[in-house]
């Protein structure tokens, strides 16, 4: 029976992964953002709030928990230490793979957070206060849909890009690399475009992770006083 089953998830990792380059709907973070929109697609189309309960209590601080958990951990810790450990090239490579895995998991907190809220609060209902998290709670989910579609793709693809450029070019140190950008027009064009679109993600980070502090900030005044 063990054999049958690990047979079959063999056979589907195989397709899976045969299929994947191919098929952009079938990625992880198309997924995984489809499935957060989905649910507070849901969460919004309801006109009166749903009886108050553990389950929604749940997902709500499970979204703002896991949220301001793994940006802070990337924002304020991941970045440094290991850009210190690891060459250039293997950097790219570990945050080729995790970057995927952060942006999908960001969008699934925000969703989880919004759509949460909004079960709780409907649109056609909120008050000054809850207007004020409710477009704070969005502005987080596009942020987080903007880098895990969009943004996280074009830089890691431009990264590859400018590090094979690096390989071939034999560019290991700063000062390599400041001469591959002054004398190849293709390196710096890959170069300044990777820089670009870096900063706006990482911008769209930031207030991701900026918001989750509001969000902690908005719960604290609601509890009861320690």
């Amino acid at each position: 029976m063990g054999a049958q089953i690990s047979k079959i998830e063999d056979t589907v990792h195989e397709v899976y992964k045969k299929t994947w380059p191919q098929a952009w709907y079938l990625a992880p973070s198309f997924l995984t953002s489809l499935g957060a929109v989905g649910y507070v697609g849901y969460a919004f189309a309801q006109t009166k709030p749903v009886p108050s309960s553990t389950n929604i209590s749940f997902l709500h601080l499970l979204g703002v928990a896991g949220g301001f958990g793994i940006s802070f951990w990337i924002t304020a810790v991941h970045g440094r230490a290991v850009q210190r450990m690891l060459t250039r090239q293997e950097f790219a490579t570990v945050q080729s793979h995790l970057s995927t895995v952060y942006f999908s998991s960001s969008a699934v907190f925000a969703g989880l957070s919004l759509g949460s809220f909004l079960l709780r609060h409907p649109f056609n209902t909120w008050s000054k206060e809850a207007k004020n998290l409710g477009i704070a709670l969005i502005v987080a989910l596009a942020a987080a849909e903007i880098n895990s579609l969009v943004l996280n793709p074009l830089v890691t693809n431009l990264m590859f890009d400018r590090n094979n450029i690096e390989f071939l070019q034999s560019a290991k140190t700063a000062d390599d690399i400041e001469l591959l950008t002054r004398d190849d027009a293709k390196y710096r064009i890959i170069s300044n475009k990777f820089n670009l679109f870096h900063s706006i993600s990482m911008v769209s980070g930031l207030v991701y992770h900026g918001i989750q502090w509001y969000h902690l900030f908005f719960l604290a005044d609601k509890c009861l006083v320690l």
